[in-house]
């Protein structure tokens, strides 16, 4: 016997959970088809919010809207699987040039940045961990999000409900028609799919502009580093608890497989070394393909030939960010309360 759902999505990491909660939030019926993949972006990600971007040191795109739609979110989620998930930690920027000092100051002093800065003495701090003594930056309205704890609750909840397809899609099986789709045993309305950097292998998505890159990320452990705060200097240091730092991230164009690399664990470790000076060991060492895209705007909206098949894709570095507002606005426009931002819809490539 069929099964018929108001949506069909491909993908349960990041963009794929965040989009089912919203739709589920609507009273949607929604199936699930995704294959535990460890790899995957989603649960390799450090799942930091950083509310500055780049050197040019700008506010993120729509930081104002975003970040405050992400804490409630969060919140929301929290509360509903009963676990903590999301936490906000200040960020502390460590500058060391004269250039980069009155770059931050003037920023620092601009209208535009009020209320993303925390103004307390950190002329001390972790002088003891740290070599040089740099000036420090604390940057608010920041965190980080266990985005792989998330997406196992989400896991749990949908296969408890039987909404759970864990196997990898078979295109060969799905079916367009005009009521909606077909796939083996199910029926929906529309399809929507939420995989990741495998758009790229998607007959129907394969000719979007991605930008996919590869990252990688240690986790080290120490008894001696003692730090409290994100610290960000070329690469970032983000305390987990119990002695646990993830440590990353780098950046290749150039591979396209999710194997850790000597080269790339070698970076980190250097630029680490520059960082601080207090033993660690290395516990762990992971790579996964992110899901970018050049201008750095998601990929959002439905097919121009085939109105039944959606995307919500694209995420990228600031994926956790961007996902809750972007997830609730897909969901919105598929129930036909708003138009898609013209800057995310899918229909302007």
């Amino acid at each position: 016997m069929k099964r018929h759902y108001n949506f069909l999505i491909v993908g349960q990491g990041l963009a794929g959970s965040t989009l089912y909660w919203f739709l589920a939030k609507q009273g949607k019926k929604v199936c699930v088809i995704d294959k535990f993949n460890p790899t995957s972006s989603s649960r390799i990600a450090a799942g930091i919010i950083h509310p500055i971007t780049g050197r040019r040191i700008v506010k993120t795109w729509m930081a104002d809207t975003l970040i405050p739609y992400a804490d409630k979110t969060y919140s929301e989620i929290e509360d509903h699987f009963h676990q903590k998930l999301f936490f906000k930690k200040d960020i502390l920027e460590l500058i060391h040039s004269i250039k980069e000092q009155n770059d931050w100051s003037n920023k620092m002093a601009s209208k535009e940045m009020e209320g993303y800065f925390n103004q307390v003495n950190l002329s001390d701090l972790y002088d003891d961990v740290l070599i040089d003594e740099p000036k420090k930056i604390a940057i608010t309205k920041s965190g980080w999000l266990n985005i792989s704890k998330m997406i196992d609750c989400f896991r749990s909840e949908i296969a408890s409900q039987n909404h759970l397809l864990e196997e990898d899609f078979d295109f060969s099986s799905l079916r367009l028609n005009e009521q909606g789709v077909s796939y083996k045993e199910i029926e929906a309305d529309k399809i929507l799919f939420c995989e990741g950097s495998k758009a790229t292998e998607n007959p129907f998505w394969k000719a979007l502009p991605f930008q996919l890159s590869k990252g990688e990320l240690i986790t080290i452990r120490s008894d001696k580093l003692n730090i409290e705060h994100i610290i960000t200097k070329t690469i970032f240091i983000l305390p987990l608890g119990e002695n646990l730092y993830k440590v990353g991230s780098t950046y290749s164009w150039d591979e396209t497989d999710d194997i850790p690399t000597e080269k790339a664990k070698e970076s980190l470790l250097n630029k680490l070394k520059k960082i601080i000076h207090v033993p660690f060991e290395v516990v762990d060492h992971k790579a996964a393909i992110r899901p970018t895209v050049k201008e750095r705007r998601p990929f959002i909206g439905l097919h121009k030939e085939h109105p039944q098949v959606g995307i919500f894709n694209g995420l990228g570095t600031k994926g956790v960010l961007l996902a809750p507002f972007f997830a609730n606005h897909f969901a919105e426009y598929l129930d036909g309360t708003v138009e898609l931002m013209k800057e995310v819809d899918v229909k302007r490539f």
